[in-house]
């Protein structure tokens, strides 16, 4: 007699095509699979909106050149909690880890090991899965409301057709011959290894006007809004905003962003983007803040606890500005609250807890701090392991703060950290240099200077804090004075003296506010900046230089042409 599982991979192979019992399907084969699931005839079974959007007009011109949309498998993080939210149960830990478009073989086992695990945990289940009791006689009805409820739930959008019958047949020939609780077990491993669960299908509708052009229908659009959001699948309201057209209206698109935004679990992906805009999980020129290494002579506390202390901070800092003090732009480049314990109080020469488990909110000085980039986090990882690092500091203030391209750096340059201290002169003679004197020193030649005449000056802002953000006055290695002057460039040109100015200048620049629209677009709609379409790139930037609340500006990404639309490869 075959086992259970033998029986359920055999009804799912020959009923929802799984290869071994689960959804490893090439990115071709899913691709036709959900354009067949989502209507049934291949079409995606929703109709658009009477008025072509929610702008009320359809992407026309320069405003249809959207990108495409790539087949996208749920990110491991992605699928743990849509299993959570799921069956309410927050301690399972899924072994689902493999990565990429098409689901591999490891893919393939690592799914149907999770789909056993997850039925092995009934017990923890705090959420409505079987509508009935599945110890008791086989229950048509029962079949059939878990198919419809669960399966809306757990595909994401209203079970089709081809699905229905799929699911029904993989219950039908597991029924006879293992009974009613594991033909209905069966039916749920079914679903949890769908393409439409594990992939993210977004067929949409065709645009007639512009051939190659989709409108996410309202199931899709709420998907790829609780993922932005929430890295996780839509909720009851947010299902039935879908179904009630609440979300063909960039106000009712909008009603959603504000009630999901006072989620907690919009946090996570919040902190996500910052720490990528910040660079701090590492970047082309540094390592991440928990790998960043630094001289223990020179600073003895410094470790992995301090280390978890300044990502803390910054996440409080972040979580501060964007929950309680409405988003605020602004607040995020010159704020001087922090969240700190007794080891983040020493840094910033500030009175705070006693010891490291206590945590409290201070004020920092207001001549030495304000905002993120005068933070221990930041410039921790944009430091060398013994002084500040100027260049490091100025790259990323013009290129991800101001959004401006700088040329590559010669492929035989000299990347050693520039530490300042005791050296010797052209004549052999020894003489003390700060690291200003040294890389300008290093970066005077004409094949630097070209970028450099921008860069260094705004990394000379920064000489007041050295390689784990601490503020000093004489610099740590050299003991000489600390010359902190330099200049801005961009709609901010002029001469500066220290990184607070350079932090309350940026936060008045219509250039920063468009380039920080511009990362956390490319963020959300996982393109690069140079693939956004100009309507939506207008639009998203335009919202937030009136605004400058960065909640109004995912209110204003969602409601955009790049959000609601996208393109097929064919057509563009």
């Amino acid at each position: 007699m075959r086992t259970g599982r033998d029986l359920a991979c055999s009804i799912l192979t020959a009923t929802l095509g799984v290869a071994g019992c689960y959804s490893g399907l090439s990115a071709d084969a899913a691709d036709g699979a959900g354009a067949t699931d989502a209507g049934g005839d291949g079409s995606s079974g929703v109709t658009a909106a009477d008025d072509g959007g929610s702008d009320g007009g359809v992407p026309a011109g320069e405003c249809a050149a959207i990108p495409a949309s790539p087949l996208r498998r749920l990110t491991p993080a992605e699928y743990r909690n849509t299993l959570r939210d799921l069956l309410g149960d927050p301690a399972f830990e899924p072994t689902y880890a493999d990565m990429g478009t098409v689901t591999s073989e490891l893919g393939v086992r690592q799914l149907r090991s999770d789909a056993e695990a997850v039925l092995g945990r009934k017990d923890s289940w705090t959420r409505p899965v079987f509508p009935c009791d599945t110890t008791a006689a086989a229950d048509e009805a029962c079949v059939e409301t878990f198919i419809t409820e669960f399966g809306r739930r757990a595909l994401r959008h209203p079970v089709t057709d081809t699905e229905r019958a799929a699911l029904r047949a993989t219950y039908d020939g597991a029924v006879a011959e293992l009974g009613f609780a594991d033909a209905m077990d069966a039916v749920l491993a079914a679903m949890l290894q769908s393409p439409s669960f594990v992939y993210h299908f977004e067929i949409g509708t065709p645009v007639p006007e512009t051939p190659g052009l989709r409108e996410l229908d309202a199931h899709e659009l709420a998907s790829r809004l609780s993922y932005l959001l929430w890295d996780s699948l839509p909720d009851d309201a947010l299902s039935a905003a879908a179904d009630s057209g609440e979300l063909d209206t960039a106000a009712g698109l909008g009603a959603q962003v504000e009630r999901m935004l006072a989620d907690p679990r919009t946090d996570t992906n919040l902190q996500h983007f910052v720490s990528q805009w910040l660079q701090l999980d590492g970047g082309q020129l540094h390592f991440p803040l928990e790998e960043s290494v630094k001289d223990p002579e020179l600073f003895p506390s410094y470790d992995p606890a301090l280390q978890a202390a300044m990502r803390t901070e910054t996440e409080a800092l972040v979580r501060k500005v964007f929950f309680e003090q409405d988003g605020d732009f602004t607040a995020l480049l010159q704020s001087r609250d922090a969240y700190v314990n007794h080891a983040l109080a020493e840094i910033y020469g500030v009175d705070g807890p006693a010891d490291d488990d206590t945590w409290a909110w201070v004020e920092l000085p207001a001549g030495q701090r304000a905002g993120l980039l005068t933070r221990a986090a930041f410039l921790t990882v944009y430091g060398s392991a013994r002084a500040q690092s100027p260049i490091r500091r100025g790259v990323f203030v013009l290129e991800e703060v101001m959004c401006i391209a700088l040329s590559d750096p010669p492929p035989d340059v000299n990347n050693t950290p520039v530490d300042g201290g005791e050296t010797v002169d052209d004549d052999g003679n020894p003489i003390v240099r700060t690291v200003r004197e040294e890389t300008e020193i290093r970066t005077g030649g004409n094949g630097c200077i070209g970028c450099h005449h921008v860069i260094n000056p705004v990394g000379f802002a920064f000489e007041h804090y050295d390689a784990v953000g601490g503020w000093q006055d004489d610099e740590l290695v050299s003991g000489m004075p600390i010359d902190a002057s330099g200049a801005l460039v961009g709609d901010v040109e002029g001469p500066i003296d220290g990184a607070v100015q350079v932090s309350e200048r940026l936060a008045g620049s219509v250039q920063v506010r468009e380039c920080f629209a511009d990362r956390w677009a490319e963020a959300a709609l996982g393109v690069e900046g140079t693939a956004l379409d100009p309507c939506t790139q207008r639009d998203v930037r335009d919202r937030f230089v009136e605004t400058g609340d960065m909640r109004e500006l995912l209110i204003a990404l969602v409601t955009s042409n790049g959000f609601r639309y996208f393109s097929t490869e064919e057509g563009h």
